[in-house]
């Protein structure tokens, strides 16, 4: 595995402080324009209705508006924090890589609780921007009351009954795109937004724990293997004068990694929470590796 080095000026930073203030900074025209950008990105990826789409859209900014918005999205973030706390770590067996990982997980777990306002933390807009992914919407409000219907239980005289169908519709159109749109769409996503490494890295986090299951036993060599291609992806893209180098490993992701499982021998794709915690693995290489230097 290589070392991640900055060449031509186009290192990337690591903070997720910067992003939140790159959004801080968009104007109506910046937001119109990202907005149709992402929900063209949502339909061309899933075949879902932009119609239905838009409607869904304002469906939840008038939820928003009456305010009734806040215990949605308290609701959206204790399912969420239940369901992380579930996700099953990918097995990577005894070794150095497996050390790594586990490293690299509990270190994005202390991040995510760091502030980014007095009001929120880096955990609140890592859902906020995931959730845009999901919906194509680009304010945190609507996105996170899409978490809260789309993980809310089912509960007889939901008065939002309609909607939590309409939310866990758009996720469920997301479950059943192929892989290579799925990572296709979050190479655009990610370059769009410009996204630094370490809001990357919860993107993955986030992506990993939504879209569980289908797991691999690897070894930790053939790991060690797979999250070089991935950092080695970052330093051939680093190299050159591309902008948004760390892009290029989702497209990488769009083409498949190939494993065999330790303990079945059969030789397949990675999933797609399994392909994120590779990516975790790489991007907490390429982040401790930039902050070495300073």
């Amino acid at each position: 595995m290589r070392t991640p080095m900055p060449a031509n000026g186009h290192e990337e930073h690591s903070s997720t402080v910067d992003d939140h203030g790159e959004d801080r900074r968009k104007n109506a025209q910046d937001l119109e324009r990202e907005q149709c950008a992402s929900m063209r990105r949502v339909t061309e990826a899933t075949g879902a209705s932009a119609h239905e789409l838009q409607q869904l859209m304002q469906r939840l900014l008038d939820i928003d508006r009456s305010g009734s918005s806040a215990g949605i999205v308290a609701q959206g973030h204790i399912a969420a924090d239940r369901m992380q706390s579930g996700m099953q770590p990918l097995d990577l067996g005894d070794g150095h890589l497996a050390e790594q990982h586990g490293d690299a997980a509990q270190s994005i777990d202390f991040w995510l609780l760091e502030p980014l306002d007095p009001a929120h933390d880096k955990k609140w807009y890592a859902r906020w921007k995931f959730w845009s992914f999901i919906l194509g919407v680009s304010g945190s409000e609507a996105a996170l009351t899409l978490q809260g219907l789309a993980l809310r239980p089912t509960e007889p005289g939901d008065t939002h009954a309609d909607l939590v169908a309409k939310a866990r519709k758009v996720l469920e159109a997301w479950r059943r795109t192929s892989e290579p749109l799925f990572w296709a769409a979050v190479e655009c996503y990610v370059r769009q937004q410009s996204f630094s490494l370490e809001t990357q890295a919860y993107l993955m986090h986030c992506i990993a724990a939504m879209f569980a299951g289908d797991p691999m036993k690897l070894s930790n060599a053939q790991s060690e293997q797979l999250a070089g291609v991935l950092t080695d992806t970052y330093c051939d893209a680093l190299g050159t004068s591309a902008s948004m180098p760390s892009a290029d490993i989702y497209r990488r992701l769009s083409q498949g990694l190939e494993a065999t499982d330790r303990e079945t021998g059969l030789t397949r794709n990675l999933g797609r929470s399994d392909a994120a915690q590779i990516a975790i693995t790489a991007l907490f290489s390429v982040i401790e590796g930039s902050r070495s230097r300073y």
